[in-house]
């Protein structure tokens, strides 16, 4: 999945797949303050709608990080 956004700053974290969601929202919050993380898990589909504000972050049962989380 690439992001049809263009953003200033940080628009993806592959480094983040497998972490904790608090570490990871925390740690996108921190590198792109712009941006605002919205949290689905993995069985949700991806919303619909574009917002260049938003970064999807799909977790686990376990809350780990399961898809790279993007700008979406």
């Amino acid at each position: 999945m690439s992001s049809p956004c263009t953003v200033q700053g940080k628009s993806a974290w592959p480094e983040l797949l497998g972490q904790n969601v608090d570490k990871a929202v925390s740690i996108i919050q921190k590198e792109n303050p712009n941006l605002h993380a919205v949290v689905l898990n993995i069985s949700q589909n991806v919303p619909e709608t574009v917002d260049c504000t938003r970064v999807l972050v799909f977790i686990n049962d376990n809350s780990q990080v399961s898809l790279v989380p993007i700008v979406r």
